[in-house]
């Protein structure tokens, strides 16, 4: 004894999961699924993401984040003056990766409410840009998000020139499906970004 409950009834070809529940529902909206077809684009959508590079911090055996060696013993800060060339004033040894996802400026009125509210056309005051990233991505609090400078096209100039690089505020994973991560918002404030051309 079962029931379907269709989410788009008038034949809407949103992706679906096939699996059931304990309740006989099915046709269920895989969001990981939407979310690969809007950011890296699909069968019936281009691609809306960018290409963004995943600062992540170096760690040891015990998770621990590695220091540079340009980090002072006594005040335990990094050589910003010079700019050390091992981790450009970081404090930590890093690395980083390729990240494909999409990006937004979001205002604070209105707190968290507002805060995937699109924007009117105008005036933007914005208080924060927030990265939409896929559900296996690994970051933490000392990782960075570094905007690439772009071309007319959207794709990197050559060679690669860091715009802006972004520490994460908020990071929240977005639940659904059984509570599984559906994608990742990374809330970045836009007073702390550092960026090239300051």
């Amino acid at each position: 004894m079962g029931f379907k409950r269709k989410l788009f009834p008038k034949g809407n070809t949103a992706h679906t999961l096939d699996s059931k529940d304990s309740t006989g529902l099915t046709s269920e909206v895989d969001l990981r699924k939407e979310f690969d077809d809007i950011v890296f684009g699909g069968p019936s959508s281009i691609a809306h993401g960018r290409r963004l590079l995943l600062r992540k911090i170096r760690r040891d055996e015990n998770n621990t984040p590695i220091k540079c060696a340009c980090v002072d013993e006594i005040t335990d800060e990094p050589d910003t003056e010079n700019s050390c060339p091992y981790c450009l004033g970081e404090g930590y040894f890093w690395d980083e990766q390729w990240l494909i996802g999409y990006a937004t400026y979001i205002g604070a009125d209105g707190g968290q409410a507002n805060r995937i509210r699109g924007l009117s056309a105008g005036t933007i005051r914005a208080d924060y840009r927030i990265f939409y990233l896929r559900y296996d991505t690994e970051i933490s609090y000392k990782d960075k998000i570094v905007e690439l400078k772009l071309d007319t096209e959207g794709d990197p100039v050559v060679p690669y020139d860091r715009e802006s690089i972004y520490k994460p505020q908020t990071i929240v994973r977005y639940r659904s499906d059984g509570g599984r991560t559906e994608y990742l918002a990374v809330y970045c404030n836009e007073q702390d970004a550092i960026r090239a051309d300051e």
